[in-house]
């Protein structure tokens, strides 16, 4: 990892990381719905973590050959950082796109220093080595082939005829209105959590100590469906009712929190467009199912000869 002790690490960060977020400074996260924005860079619960993720790491394909920074003779480009940030959990969505870029490259500086080791020792001679290299590519190919495979069956007609038979003139989500505050140590979360239970006001509390951007609205990250945020928050936000606050803080990658309960409500019908990334990822996992029994049924399968 690069360290400040470094005497060139924090400019060497500095710049990588100014290559790395050029775009996605000037560009809104989700094509719809933005997360919350102060003007830092950094975002709030909203929008999809996956999706966003995903979001993060297409800024950087779209130059993915230029070259963030050299380790001795081995450059990090910002094509390996967006494959990090795609490995990375999606819970770290919440930090903001600058964080999960620096997070992603002190992981790419480690993984390549270790690189250079290997390779300095002969581990790239080694037969076991080689064996686990051959896996990753196969499985590297498999996994464009899927991909590949599975992109006819997401058509126009397809999502039309999907939204349809299960969306269409149904209930929208269910959604939740919610606080939060989050801090970054157990300690403090305990002891905020201390004030609530003595009947400190939630709001005020998160104005005065939360670290996430709604800390200036008291915590209210407003009206929330389930896959808005990370499953693990998820799963707490809606088995509240109203009124409830967590009854203790919940550890994430991202720190640690507290919640609030406002209000519930159910959502409207989603449009066709506001459904259609879920739409996509239905058709894609079924497509997939298809293609491997497909697969499996076709190919030809021995015992070795003794």
């Amino acid at each position: 990892m690069l360290s400040n002790r470094h005497p060139h690490g924090s400019l060497l960060r500095a710049a990588a990381l100014a290559v790395c977020l050029g775009a996605a400074a000037a560009t809104p996260l989700l094509a719809a719905d933005p997360p919350a924005n102060d003007g830092t860079g950094k975002v709030s619960m909203f929008g999809n973590p996956a999706e966003t993720m995903a979001t993060m790491a297409g800024y950087l394909d779209n130059a993915p050959n230029v070259v963030v920074l050299m380790l001795e003779t081995v450059p990090i480009t910002q094509g390996e950082i967006a494959d990090m940030i795609r490995a990375m959990p999606v819970g770290l969505a919440t930090l903001g796109p600058e964080e999960v870029s620096r997070r992603a490259l002190d992981a790419m500086v480690g993984q390549k220093a270790m690189y250079l080791n290997a390779i300095k020792q002969g581990l790239d001679k080694d037969p076991v080595v080689l064996r686990r290299i051959a896996a990753a590519r196969d499985r590297t190919l498999a996994d464009a082939w899927l991909q590949q495979a599975t992109s006819a069956a997401v058509t126009e007609a397809e999502l039309r005829a999907r939204y349809n038979a299960d969306i269409a003139g149904r209930p929208g989500p269910a959604e939740v209105r919610a606080r939060l505050i989050v801090v970054p140590t157990l300690d403090e979360a305990e002891s905020i959590a201390a004030k609530l239970r003595g009947g400190g006001d939630f709001a005020e509390l998160a104005q005065k100590h939360s670290k996430d951007n709604s800390a200036s609205k008291g915590g209210d990250l407003g009206f929330l469906p389930i896959d808005s945020v990370a499953p693990d928050l998820g799963v707490a936000m809606f088995s509240m009712t109203p009124g409830q606050v967590t009854a203790y803080p919940l550890a994430t990658p991202g720190g640690f929190y507290l919640l609030r309960i406002e209000g519930r409500r159910q959502r409207a019908t989603p449009t066709f467009e506001e459904a259609r990334p879920m739409l996509e990822r239905a058709l894609r996992a079924d497509a997939a199912n298809r293609v491997l029994t497909d697969v499996l049924a076709k190919i030809k399968m021995a015992k070795p000869p003794k």
